[in-house]
């Protein structure tokens, strides 16, 4: 009789679980959960990491795009100095210019729409590109040839630039300083982005662009009025605002 009841008290004992075995069996669930929870957690960072980097792509490809558009239609055209002459470059570039916070870049473009001619303008503008606190913006005025104190239209282009620096493709050969009275071949731009490093983008620019002295006479009609030196504060706008 005390054997029975021996044999029936081991099984009973042998069919549950220890408090020990239960410790060890929470542990081993809080240890899984703690995992799972951390892998979600990477996963989700890595998820919006991975958004915030495709925006930033596609914002930086839409800047190159404008930066194309307009290196493909620039023009071999001279500034008018203060004196109302002509100088001798179709385009600048350099430190210290336009308070810019590193190598600005100052050119003539043409096809500037202007439907039906509805504004008194022609094609041509002036472009810059200044870096001012981090941002890559495009500057331009409603005339090639703006009055003094006249503010340009601003947008942006791209932001969080630490530099910029530019190259010119001249005979076969990139190079750092050029002479500027014709236009290069092409002109590359290496862009220092905070989170992306170094980014080198290289344009081709329009074929016989020529030297100042062949293209300032054709481009002179583009200007519209804005290229007769008497009538330059005559025509010249003031207004400002952004550029969308």
């Amino acid at each position: 009789m005390k054997a029975k009841r021996s044999r029936h008290s081991d099984n009973h004992r042998q069919a549950g679980f220890t408090l020990l075995e239960m410790m060890i069996a929470i542990g081993i669930f809080a240890m899984i959960g703690l995992a799972s929870n951390s892998v979600l957690s990477t996963v989700m960072k890595n998820d919006e990491a991975t958004k915030e980097f495709s925006i930033r792509l596609k914002a930086l490809q839409q800047g190159f795009g404008i930066i194309e558009r307009d290196l493909g239609q620039m023009v071999a055209r001279t500034q008018r100095g203060l004196d109302g002459e002509r100088t001798t470059t179709v385009f600048q570039t350099g430190d210290n210019m336009l308070d810019s916070e590193t190598e600005a870049l100052v050119f003539f473009r043409l096809g500037w729409l202007n439907p039906d001619g509805m504004l008194p303008r022609g094609s041509l503008q002036s472009v810059s590109y200044v870096v001012q606190e981090g941002r890559l913006e495009r500057w331009y005025y409603p005339y090639p040839e703006p009055e003094i104190g006249a503010e340009p239209l601003k947008s942006l282009i791209i932001k969080d630039v630490i530099s910029i620096e530019y190259s010119f493709f001249v005979g076969d050969k990139w190079e750092r300083k050029v002479d500027a009275s014709q236009l290069p071949l092409g002109i590359a731009m290496k862009l220092e982005i905070e989170g992306l490093g170094i980014i080198e983008r290289r344009f081709l620019l329009p074929k016989g662009g020529g030297d100042a002295a062949a293209s300032n006479g054709d481009n002179n009609d583009d200007n519209g009025s804005n290229d007769n030196t008497d009538n330059d504060n005559d025509t010249d706008g003031s207004s400002t605002g952004e550029d969308g």
